[in-house]
């Protein structure tokens, strides 16, 4: 009778074992061009096709140093797109994560070496929870090793990574792109920042990220909070209270200005 409880027992850890496994090779990543999809790859599909890697990095998000196991993202790149995929004649590649995070990279961010899709903690049985929310990074989180490729640089580093959609960003994103307005003014300079910095968790007009609110509809933020307040509260929003918002005290306020220039310009578009 004891030894048909204890043999019971240990099947059924078998069992659990068997149906982690399984969850945690069928994660899969979507990958679609302008919206539709092309491949959708599973983390046993890549394991089988591509050469795992063991990186070590410093890793910004966690602020510490963290080793991963990983896939080149050049190499996942190829697999769902084909190798030529870097004769792609899209502008940027659109990062999105479970929790509705969207991170948009210019396109040749992504051919340069140094990023790679992390499926494991090399130092850990499980993922270690990452960001103030404490969330679970997993299934998949880009990371970057080159001491130049962080987020200040507007490398994406989004966790848990769920989907690759390479976009036109006129095209994919016509609210956010001010069609009227020249590459060399101060406004286009703000529209630059916002894309690399704010569209990750901030819409306009519902277009962009979904973390954040939406800093034009119904109303833009700027009509109903002073200039001065939000250039400080962009710049260090840690001062004003508790949130998930990054710091930027890397920007100058005439950066920050150029981004409250380009939110002035959108706000009056959009009630052209």
């Amino acid at each position: 009778m004891i030894r048909a409880i204890f043999w019971m027992k240990w099947l059924s850890i078998l069992c659990l074992l068997c149906v982690w496994s399984a969850n945690v090779y069928s994660a899969k990543l979507v990958f679609s061009e302008e919206g539709e999809v092309v491949k959708e790859l599973t983390l046993g599909v890549m394991k089988k096709q591509l050469l795992t890697h063991q990186v070590s990095i410093y890793d910004p998000q966690y602020g510490k140093d963290k080793r991963y196991l990983a896939f080149s993202l050049h190499d996942v790149m190829a697999l769902a797109y084909g190798k030529s995929w870097e004769g792609k004649l899209c502008t940027d590649v659109k990062f999105a994560a479970l929790d509705g995070y969207q991170a948009v990279s210019s396109f040749d961010k992504l051919l340069e070496q140094g990023g790679y899709i992390v499926y494991r903690d090399a130092d850990l049985p499980s993922w270690e929870l990452i960001g103030r929310s404490q969330s679970n990074p997993g299934p998949f989180y880009l990371v970057w090793t080159g001491s130049k490729q962080t987020p200040k640089q507007a490398f994406p580093w989004p966790y848990q990574l769920a989907a690759v959609d390479t976009v036109e960003f006129k095209n994919q994103y016509p609210a956010l792109y001010p069609h009227s307005v020249k590459e060399t003014t101060s406004v286009f300079a703000g529209f630059r920042l916002f894309k690399d910095r704010c569209m990750k968790c901030h819409a306009l007009d519902q277009q962009g990220g979904k973390v954040g609110p939406d800093l034009n509809a119904p109303r833009s933020i700027l009509s109903y909070r002073d200039a001065d307040t939000l250039r400080e509260y962009i710049r260090q929003p840690s001062k004003f209270r508790y949130t998930q918002m990054p710091d930027h005290t890397d920007l100058s306020f005439q950066q920050i200005d150029s981004i409250l220039e380009y939110l002035a310009y959108q706000g009056k578009s959009a009630k052209n």
